[in-house]
Formats: C-alpha cells, sequence, structure tokens
C-alpha cells in the first residue's frame, strides 16, 4: 500500500524499461497480422480454397504505407524505428519535444492521414481525453489502430467501426477472450506481447539491481 509506505517512509521502486524491444515487436506482428485479415482467416478456420477466396481475403502491404505514433516515448520509439525499417513513412504525436529522426505532427493530422496508429501514451485522463470517442471517428476508413497500451482509449467505438466497415482493422489485448467475440479484422489475443526469455532476464537483473543500490541507501528508479 502506498499511503502506508509513504507514512512509514519506505521508498518504492520500480522496474523500467524491461520489454520495451518484446512489447514493440509484438505491435509489428499484431499490424502485419491485421494487414493481412488474419483475424478474419482464423474466425474462418482458415479456409483451403485460396483459388475462390484470395479476393474476400487480401490483404494490404505496408511498404509505403504511414505509420501514426502517438507518444514517443521509449516503447513509442522503438516501434517507430521498426516501421521505418519496413519501408513506412513514420510521423508521430508526443506531449514534449522530442529529438527524432522522425516528422512531429498535430495529433488531428496524425489521425486523419495515417494509415497504420499506434497509441503508445501511458494510460491516464489526460490520455484518455486526446483520444476520446469522436476524435477517434476521424480515423481513415482504410485505417488500421494497433494498441498495445490498455485503457487508454474506450475500444467500443472502435469495434463498432470496424463491425459497420468504417475501419480495416484493429489489434489489442483484451482481457482473455476469443477472436469469434469480435466481428471483422481484430486481432484480439491475451496480453503476452511482454513474455519474451529476454523480457525475463532483463527484468531480473534489474530487480537484482535495485536490490543492490537499496542496499547502499540508493533509490534511482524510486516512484514518486
Amino acid at each position: 500500500d502506498k499511503s502506508y509506505a509513504t507514512e512509514h517512509n519506505i521508498p518504492i521502486c520500480n522496474i523500467k524499461n524491461f520489454s520495451t524491444e518484446a512489447v514493440a515487436e509484438w505491435a509489428i506482428m499484431m499490424m502485419f497480422n491485421v494487414a493481412r485479415q488474419i483475424p478474419v482467416l482464423i474466425k474462418d478456420d482458415f479456409p483451403l480454397y485460396f483459388d475462390k477466396d484470395y479476393m474476400k481475403y487480401r490483404g494490404i502491404e505496408l511498404h509505403g504505407k504511414k505509420a501514426g505514433i502517438i507518444g514517443l516515448g521509449h516503447i513509442g520509439t522503438a516501434i517507430a524505428d521498426r516501421c521505418a525499417g519496413l519501408g513506412m513513412e513514420v510521423v508521430y504525436w508526443s506531449r514534449s519535444p522530442k529529438e527524432s529522426q522522425h516528422e512531429s505532427v498535430e495529433l488531428s493530422d496524425l489521425l486523419a492521414t495515417a494509415d497504420v496508429i499506434f497509441p503508445t501514451m501511458t494510460a491516464n485522463d489526460e490520455a484518455k481525453k486526446l483520444l476520446s470517442d469522436e476524435a477517434l471517428t476521424t480515423m481513415q476508413s482504410t485505417a488500421t489502430i494497433i494498441a498495445v497500451e490498455h485503457h487508454l482509449f474506450n475500444t467500443d467505438p472502435v469495434l463498432k467501426m470496424i463491425k459497420e466497415g468504417k475501419l480495416y482493422g484493429f489489434g489489442f489485448e483484451p482481457e482473455p477472450n476469443n477472436f469469434k467475440n469480435y466481428v471483422g479484422n481484430v486481432w484480439a489475443a491475451p496480453a503476452y506481447g511482454w513474455a519474451t526469455d529476454q523480457t525475463m532476464r532483463n527484468c531480473m537483473v534489474k530487480w537484482a539491481e535495485n536490490l543492490v543500490n537499496a542496499t547502499n541507501g540508493k533509490f534511482p528508479n524510486k516512484v514518486d
């Protein structure tokens, strides 16, 4: 309990940036799967009549498309760099100025023009106001939104747009669920983005560093 720790002057430390690469790769994986309509194929049990159904299941190529990163922190930057490596145009919006090779744009422009949108801000009340239901409806009907941060915006209008054919695709991490519970091109897997061997090692190393620092009276990762 944070209030108890504060009252008794007990430092609370966290572990930062231990899963950045893993989560960025997971986001790119979701983007590829949605681009090629893999969620639809999964729900249709992967029909084998490709010579008859290829028009129904045809996907989009990502090279040359515009990726919009909302929040250029550690994960946002890692996603942006991977998108650029795929030959995508990358733009971003961030609450504070960033030194980046990528172009900074207004949030309204990003939502209206990006082909693939990655909201990567920390979820808080301010972020939810920025990504309001009304703002989400300004996305192009051909756009895809890939969410790796939880509770950052209301997913209901996005799912409704997918259902009505007003959005190409959506990738997110709901509570344990089933692809077949969602209509259309929706990637809905559990939050496994962080779950890699390297992330586990990073977490243990950083946890050990916190303990060593604490024994020396240092708390560089202290939570305010």
